[in-house]
């Protein structure tokens, strides 16, 4: 490509004209249409004429490539009508991505094109991150004032409500908190990109669902603050949790098939106790993981003993086990069975026995058989509420220290 190519690129860039000019003028160098997205995959720009592609403020329905074709350029195709197009993709942002620039109908002769994709994504790079930073000063702004709220740090009510104003949030109302984490095994550094472009991708569709929810993030946590109707439990806790499926579609779909868990703290009235939601969403969604229930929503008042255990120190978490399930332990050690299996079966069959056989695919009669030879080790009657309780309960408990 020629260096007047290249300075035009950079011009329209120092300018700050907009991405749509970026974008026009790489249609126009390489004679093919081109998209800019966001890393949700929400077209910022586009030189589309030909196609039926969505518009801008649209999503890009596409498959992203995983591996390039050479250093940074990636090949691609997705599927328009009844027809399959190419096209050659590059990273908007070296060390921090801030999108895609998608050009179509490139197919083998796309090492033609390499130059001006180049300079088109470092003008874009340029113009998308004077966009960030404005908008991660206001992120910024808006974090410290929820924190403020979440961790009880401004005088009284008042003072709360007064600055969620300033914000356009009626802090009047009352507010679920909702704390949502990425199902990841550990997060790494390369999880950085992923991790922001869930956060965009519920952001914008939280808005879309839920106009004056709050959205704040910490570390590698969302926070949410969803505004309820009414008080009681079942009419809240249903409007949580339809909002929560919806954003795990979502998360899906843009994230190839991810999902997260979620912790819901319990409803107050005021905006004052919202401190103290918090506090109950972090703790059901850290129990969540712990039992590692992927895709999960937990609400923290329907945790029962759960959050009793929650708190107890490693040494008192492991007397408990032993004292309640360590002699089934101990007789399948001793004596190659599966009592230990039997019973878990059991249980999380709600003592259905039917249930319990099918899931181990043995007759029910051998079921009834190892429970009797359960109930004779421990000397309880696993037909009694609270034997069934403390029994599930310690099955938590294994889970949580085998974590």
């Amino acid at each position: 490509m020629e260096p007047q190519k290249w300075c035009k690129f950079m011009e329209l860039a120092a300018a700050g004209e907009g991405l749509i000019p970026i974008i026009r003028l790489l249609s126009e160098t390489c004679g093919r249409p081109a998209i800019l997205c966001d890393l949700t995959l929400r077209i910022l720009a586009g030189n589309i004429p030909d196609h039926n592609t969505p518009a801008i403020g649209d999503y890009f329905i596409v498959q992203l490539p995983e591996k390039p074709v050479e250093d940074i350029f990636y090949s691609g195709s997705f599927r328009e009508e009844s027809r399959e197009i190419p096209f050659l993709m590059v990273t908007v942002g070296e060390t921090v991505p801030y999108g895609y620039i998608f050009l179509l109908g490139v197919d083998a002769d796309w090492h033609l094109y390499r130059e001006p994709l180049k300079a088109a994504s470092l003008a874009a790079m340029i113009e998308l991150s004077r966009m960030v930073i404005a908008r991660e000063t206001e992120r910024r702004y808006r974090n410290e004032f929820i924190y403020d709220i979440l961790y009880n740090n401004l005088p009284n009510r008042e003072a709360m409500v007064n600055r969620g104003r300033l914000w356009g949030w009626d802090l009047t109302q009352p507010h679920l908190v909702v704390v949502l984490s990425l199902d990841l095994e550990e997060r790494r550094p390369e999880d950085e990109a992923l991790w922001e472009r869930w956060r965009q991708v519920v952001q914008h569709h939280l808005k879309q669902r839920v106009s004056r929810a709050i959205l704040a993030d910490r570390s590698d946590q969302l926070i949410l603050l969803v505004p309820v109707a009414s008080g009681e439990k079942g009419v809240s806790k249903g409007q949580v949790a339809g909002l929560v499926d919806f954003l795990q579609k979502t998360t899906s779909s843009h994230l190839e098939g991810r999902t997260f868990c979620a912790g819901v703290g319990r409803f107050y009235e005021n905006v004052a106790d919202l401190y103290r939601a918090y506090q109950e969403a972090k703790v059901a969604l850290e129990i969540t993981r712990l039992l590692r229930r992927r895709g999960t929503l937990t609400f923290y008042d329907e945790l029962g003993a759960l959050r009793l255990i929650f708190n107890n120190g490693e040494q008192e978490l492991m007397d408990y086990y032993e004292e309640t399930l360590g002699a089934i332990q101990k007789y399948d050690d001793e004596h190659n069975t599966n009592l230990m299996e039997t019973l878990a079966a059991y249980l999380y069959s709600s003592a259905d026995y039917q249930r319990a056989a099918n899931s181990m695919y043995i007759h029910v009669n051998t079921l009834r058989y190892r429970l009797k030879k359960i109930e004779e080790i421990l000397g309880q009657d696993l037909r009694r509420i609270d034997v069934l309780v403390n029994l599930y309960t310690a099955f938590q408990v294994k889970i949580m220290l085998e974590k």
